[in-house]
This record gives structure tokens, C-alpha cells and sequence, in this order.
């Protein structure tokens, strides 16, 4: 078993009640293009699952937890900062193959930690916003996300259609 090291501070991931708060708090977000890191991200087979997407204007990386807000889901945590595709496609080599298995999630987030720019953020807390976006953002094959449990893909859907 390790020890921490007594001189080092464990910082918890930057997080965000909604993915509304996200995208609002840095409207860089809004605007900015995605590019979709996978859709079934989770840990344990009953476990709940992660989307995992890259935002090109900001290099973040993060994960929003799917399911009802009642049992956590719409929570955002920000994992790293990459400074450009070619960087994160190295760092999550491998990474279409480790989604959906068991502990893909523990998987995803030991590779952010190994960014220099891994997240180093306090625990937000914000107020729940609107439920619409304003701007025009646009994404890369961002998943429609439905009450119903289908999923469909879509190119260049903007973010306030994830808010229907």
C-alpha cells in the first residue's frame, strides 16, 4: 500500500452540478466544437455510465454522468486539460477498445491524471441554471441523450439541443 506523500496536496477533480453550469461557466465552452471520447464509460457492470468528450476551445476533457439528475446524473467532472487532439489521442491510446468494459471508467480517469494538465480544481458550487443554452456551439458527433433511452448520434448538433 502507498503513503501519500506528507508534503503533497490530493486535489479533487473541478466539478459541476449540470452540464448547463459547465458550458456556462467558461462560455468558450458554449461556442466551442467537441469531439465525443465515448458514450459507456463505467466501473462496476450495474454501475452508472460516463460520456466522456474534448472540448478543442478550452483542451478540457471531461466526463458527465448519464441518468436521472435524482441518482446523480447530469454531473460534470473535469479531468484534464489537453492542449490539442494530437496530445489526447496519444494519452487515451487505446481507449475505443477500453469503453464499455468493466473499469473503463477507473481506466479513463488514471490516463487524464497522466496529462501535465490533469485537473487541479476545487469542488464548485454552483446554482442549478435554465435548462437551455444560449449560443450556438456546435459538436462532433455529440450523442442525443432522450428520456426514452435511445441514443442516436448526431454531427454538429449544438449543445442546446442536449436540453430538449
Amino acid at each position: 500500500m502507498r503513503r501519500a506523500d506528507p508534503g503533497r496536496t490530493i486535489r479533487q477533480p473541478e466539478r459541476y452540478r449540470s452540464l448547463a453550469n459547465f458550458y456556462t461557466a467558461d462560455e468558450r465552452r458554449i461556442h466551442s466544437r467537441e469531439l465525443d471520447v465515448g458514450l459507456w464509460w463505467r466501473d462496476d457492470p450495474d454501475g452508472p455510465l460516463h460520456r466522456a468528450a474534448w472540448v478543442n476551445d478550452t483542451g478540457e476533457l471531461y466526463l458527465v454522468r448519464l441518468g436521472p439528475e435524482g441518482d446523480g446524473g447530469g454531473r460534470v467532472e473535469l479531468l484534464a486539460t489537453v492542449a490539442d487532439r494530437e496530445r489526447l489521442e496519444a494519452l487515451l491510446e487505446g481507449w475505443r477498445e477500453r469503453c464499455g468494459e468493466l473499469r473503463s471508467l477507473s481506466w479513463l480517469r488514471r490516463r487524464a491524471a497522466r496529462s501535465s494538465g490533469a485537473a487541479r480544481a476545487r469542488m464548485t458550487r454552483q446554482p442549478v441554471l435554465g435548462d437551455r443554452l444560449p449560443g450556438h456551439g456546435r459538436c462532433e458527433e455529440l450523442p442525443e441523450l432522450r428520456a426514452d433511452a435511445r441514443i442516436s448520434v448526431k454531427r454538429s448538433q449544438p449543445h442546446r439541443d442536449l436540453f430538449v
